[in-house]
């Protein structure tokens, strides 16, 4: 299940060190920090914008809304940056239906390579569970 994601973001991770970008952002706590607008189209403040907060001391909250759908930790290991979170599982609309009974949280970790680094903004490929998506993150605050 988790192998096809598993090799396309090995694949971009290979690709990516053989082609090094000349002056390059420099990926660490630094330029992480901050709250981060989600797929947001280049414009912060959206309404039901996704916000990505990471914090200098390896935390981070994930929401949208002005909810908070997820807290956790995050590193980085060899240019990926792993998050790992607590969340509800009905955040995960895929499986909602089957866990509508369930009240507890869940832990899930994700993956994710950041591509184009630029001062306040980047895209990402990011793997979670066994789902592959593309993202484009903008520094708002």
């Amino acid at each position: 299940m988790l192998r096809k994601p598993a090799l396309m973001l090995s694949t971009i991770l290979a690709l990516s060190g053989a082609f090094p970008s000349i002056g390059a952002t420099t990926l660490d706590a630094s330029y992480l920090s901050g709250t981060w607008e989600i797929n947001s189209g280049g414009t912060c403040g959206k309404e039901n914008a996704e916000h990505l907060t990471v914090n200098k001391d390896a935390t981070f909250d994930y929401g949208r809304r002005g909810k908070v759908d997820a807290v956790g930790f995050w590193r980085i290991e060899h240019d990926v940056v792993v998050f790992e979170m607590l969340t509800a599982p009905a955040y995960f609309q895929d499986i909602a239906n089957e866990l509508k009974d369930y009240t507890h949280h869940e832990i899930y970790s994700m993956r994710m390579l950041p591509l184009d680094m630029q001062q306040d903004r980047f895209s990402a490929v990011a793997v979670i569970d066994d789902q592959m998506s593309k993202l484009a993150l903008l520094r708002c605050r």
